[in-house]
């Protein structure tokens, strides 16, 4: 990928990482693992994603956490930490791998806002990242956050611009969907000021997205950090209303910096099972140029049958692993 030198940490209004001693095992460990570019995937884990509760566990069984793991292996990943919120998480890292693939995981205290509980699972864990992820900012780590639900199938620090703030995957499914395009409205009774242009695109998908320690970044995780915390909200939908929205008014926006990656490299489930189908499916031997970077299930709820089907295509050999999977749940 392109990219200069990585940012040098944020100076802006002298801000500095909150020295509680969670966040000094995190420096240190992210200082251990991180590549020489300061660069670190991080994903938030709770027992969630190992299906230890069949009621808590709505994709129809399976371990993500152990599946994502091993994706992670195989493709030789060493700048990476879990950060695990509670103990029975924090021993199966501990558990898996060992030797030169012991997972680099910590276990975190981190309280669920007063405004998000009750909400789902999931979302009750997402909503915890974005103060993190400011922290992690402000210690001059540049974060790749994931959701677990994904295969990786390439480093994907080699396949990054580093030239935004954020540089995030997309829930597009098209080109145009993930990364713009121009439209037209035609109101007849307008007569010769009918016609009219606008912009549309689909929002930015967090469970992949790789942020720099920029000033107007840690900005953005601030604002998204602070409306999660007064406020129930799916934190997606916030982070891109922070980030996209325009200023107007007394609303001043992020003025933040996106790139969008390209959506048949780091690919959502709606574009590999979907709108990109031939593509993919059938299986068939390609050329690493078109194998993804990543496959990401975000669209579909049989989350973990279809991250196996992934691992065999690509890991196992097995072409016609994904083919029997339907475009959608049905």
């Amino acid at each position: 990928g392109a990219g200069g030198d990585p940012p040098q940490p944020a100076t802006a209004e002298a801000q500095r990482w909150d020295d509680t001693p969670d966040h000094r095992r995190l420096y240190e460990l992210l200082n251990r693992v991180a590549n020489p570019r300061r660069e670190v995937m991080v994903g938030l884990v709770n027992d969630v994603m190992m299906c230890t509760n069949r009621k808590t566990c709505w994709w129809g069984g399976g371990n993500i956490l152990e599946t994502f793991l091993t994706a992670l292996r195989r493709i030789e990943l060493k700048n990476y930490v879990m950060l695990t919120l509670d103990d029975e998480t924090e021993a199966f890292c501990r558990k898996f791998g060992g030797g030169s693939f012991a997972v680099p995981s910590l276990r975190m205290e981190m309280p669920v806002p007063t405004a998000q509980q009750g909400s789902r699972g999931a979302n009750m864990i997402s909503t915890l990242k974005y103060g993190l992820l400011k922290q992690t900012l402000l210690m001059g780590f540049s974060v790749m956050v994931v959701d677990l639900d994904i295969i990786f199938l390439k480093d994907p620090f080699l396949h990054l611009y580093r030239d935004a703030d954020v540089e995030g995957s997309t829930d597009g499914f098209t080109a145009g969907w993930a990364s713009g395009q121009i439209s037209s409205v035609h109101e007849p009774k307008m007569g010769w000021g009918a016609g009219g242009l606008y912009v549309q695109y689909f929002t930015m998908n967090v469970g992949c997205a790789f942020i720099r320690p920029t000033p107007t970044a840690i900005n953005l995780m601030q604002r998204v950090a602070d409306r999660l915390s007064k406020a129930a909200a799916w934190d997606q939908q916030v982070f891109n209303s922070e980030a996209m929205l325009l200023s107007h008014g007394d609303y001043n926006g992020s003025k933040v910096s996106l790139r969008i990656m390209q959506f048949e490299k780091f690919v959502n489930s709606k574009v590999y099972f979907f709108s990109s189908r031939s593509k993919f499916i059938p299986g068939r031997k390609v050329s690493e140029a078109d194998t993804p970077v990543m496959v990401h299930m975000n669209y579909h709820p049989d989350k973990h049958k279809r991250m196996l089907c992934v691992w065999d295509r690509y890991a196992n050999g097995k072409l016609d692993a994904c083919d029997k999977f339907p475009p959608g749940d049905k």
